[in-house]
């Protein structure tokens, strides 16, 4: 893979490489920790890369379509922080605050989909119980979001995990993506809805929880703006 897009770039003239993808970062964001979907595990992609003369700069793929969200509403939102709910293969969260795109300690900021409600089945990250055997679609055939039960069950679940954040954070929007809210405008409207009711009405009256507009261009968006402002230092 890098030494397509290695000779794609230098075709193009371009000096380095930006790649978003989903799973985790190294501490020091040169290397893909982890990438269940993709099995890659301890992936040198920088140091790869570096042997093509190719500068690399990696991003979590939410987290590069948080940025990309943020920067598209900018008009209509100038500078307000941003929550983005990404319910896809997994589900996860980007945040954007005060300005910055918010990675988090160790890199894994917005991994909600990994806290253990007791649930049985296995994750795709190899632990026993996380949110994301329920709540991510590559845990189902797509179907399954037609049964009534399967989506009360998810519905529950998904408002556990997301009203503590949204209350703790208070974003000024609130974005949904992925996979399963992009393409079921009806589960995103309940998912609001059941939201509403979780959050104080006195303080949160009148919740959305917007669509994205740009899709999937956006994380492209984020990355490759990402990659520029950490060039320059």
């Amino acid at each position: 893979m890098i030494a397509q897009l290695a000779e794609q770039a230098k075709a193009e003239g371009k000096t380095g490489l930006a790649i978003s993808f989903a799973g985790w970062l190294s501490d020091d964001g040169s290397c893909a920790e982890a990438a269940p979907n993709l099995s890659w595990n301890r992936t040198p992609l920088s140091a790869l890369a570096a042997d093509y003369g190719l500068d690399c700069h990696l991003e979590n793929d939410v987290d590069a379509r948080a940025w990309g969200e943020w920067i598209n509403r900018q008009k209509s939102n100038p500078g307000g922080d941003m929550l983005v709910i990404n319910a896809g293969s997994g589900f996860a969260l980007g945040m954007v605050l005060d300005h910055r795109l918010r990675r988090g300690a160790r890199r894994r900021a917005g991994e909600v989909g990994h806290w253990r409600p007791g649930l049985k089945g296995r994750c795709g990250c190899g632990a026993l119980g996380c949110a994301e055997s329920l709540l991510g679609a590559a845990h189902h055939e797509p179907s399954d979001f037609d049964k009534t039960a399967l989506r009360q069950r998810w519905l529950d679940l998904a408002v556990a995990t997301l009203a503590p954040v949204i209350a703790a954070l208070d974003p000024g929007q609130t974005i949904a993506t992925g996979g399963l809210l992009d393409h079921r405008p009806e589960l995103r409207l309940e998912l609001q809805t059941r939201l509403r009711q979780a959050l104080p009405e006195a303080w949160f009256g009148g919740f959305e929880l917007l669509p994205s507009v740009g899709g999937e261009a956006l994380a492209r968006l984020g990355v490759l703006d990402l990659a520029r402002r950490a060039q320059k230092g």
